[in-house]
């Protein structure tokens, strides 16, 4: 009967939650004194095994990821790969992961993620941005170690892994100036999205410094269309080159000018972002800025058993910088 006892049972008895539960079982931060005897008391007189939840230094720790069902669909994607990389940094540290995908109807419930409900993850690792009110939530309750990739949400408390955005899209639109393009538009969303924002700013910047005016027009920012929800509508007269907000718009936008009898890049140019474009022809020809998504997830892991292990608690936002891949999708303009 007693190796039957569930954290849920204790819980239950004592009207209060799983992760409070464990977290006074195992001696974890968030639970006061009265509580945490109270919980022994309750877990001794159930028969509760406690040896489960004592954990030696050489145990392995492990690692709970979330990510958002919005940016996992079946088949490859972009999160699901650099979920991979994540499973692949953890298991060199000798540390296990187990995932799960948020719905947005639990999401939007603020309901804990079911890897939470017995205690076993030891920190979490969150892919891709959720609303802030549901990681401020899950953390606040899980009491244990986070780290954000991908995004950042300073207000929770968290460290973050990032794609240097700003300095990637920098290169890219440069990349293009320096093979003598002036006339150079920009498809990608740069309001909501942190990441597409910076990219965008990245791409300003550097039309500033080298002098070259923005036409409005060649400008593209619809929400819509970066989700590939809606259609591309180009002005009649079009720029030499699209910088491209991601790989996957720049596909989009191919598809696009291609309906329309343009070619890429004898007519115009394409450069893109995430070196990640999956299935499409234009994948073996887009020059882009690679998203290191191995180091990116060997960092959050890096950081995350750390914070585990009792480390220093510092809450940093680190920005990681890459490459160019360079293929064929450019054209060189003779000045």
């Amino acid at each position: 009967m007693a190796g039957s006892v569930k954290l849920k049972d204790i819980a239950n008895e004592l009207g209060t939650s799983i992760v409070t539960v464990s977290n006074a079982l195992s001696g974890k931060k968030g639970v006061s004194e009265a509580v945490r005897t109270q919980v022994i008391e309750k877990a001794k007189e159930l028969g509760y095994d406690n040896t489960k939840q004592d954990k030696s230094p050489k145990e392995k720790v492990t690692i709970g990821v979330i990510v958002s069902e919005q940016y996992i669909g079946i088949g490859t994607s972009f999160y699901w790969t650099m979920y991979q990389q994540t499973v692949w940094a953890a298991s060199t540290f000798k540390a296990l992961t187990t995932l799960e995908i948020i719905s947005t109807d639990k999401e939007k419930e603020l309901e804990l993620p079911r890897l939470c409900e017995e205690g076993r993850i030891d920190g979490l690792i969150v892919i891709g941005k959720m609303e802030k009110k549901y990681l401020e939530n899950t953390i606040q309750v899980l009491q244990i170690p986070a780290v954000l990739l991908d995004f950042r949400c300073e207000e929770i408390g968290c460290s973050s892994i990032m794609s240097n955005n700003y300095i990637g899209m920098y290169k890219m639109t440069r990349y293009l100036l320096k093979r003598g393009h002036r006339n150079i538009g920009y498809v990608g969303e740069a309001e909501t999205n942190e990441n597409l924002c910076d990219r965008y700013f990245g791409y300003r910047k550097v039309m500033e410094e080298w002098g070259v005016p923005v036409n409005p027009e060649w400008v593209i920012a619809d929400a819509k269309v970066v989700s590939g929800k809606a259609d591309i509508s180009l002005p009649g007269v079009l720029p030499t080159a699209f910088v491209c907000s991601s790989d996957f718009v720049a596909g989009f936008l191919y598809d696009k000018l291609s309906q329309m009898g343009y070619r890429i890049p004898e007519d115009i140019s394409l450069v893109g972002y995430d070196n990640y474009l999956y299935g499409h022809s234009l994948a073996k020809k887009l020059t882009t800025y690679n998203v290191d998504m191995k180091e990116m997830a060997h960092e959050a892991v890096k950081i995350l058993l750390k914070k585990v292990a009792g480390g220093p608690d510092h809450n940093d936002i680190k920005y990681l910088d890459s490459y160019i891949v360079e293929r064929s999708s450019v054209k060189t303009i003779q000045e």
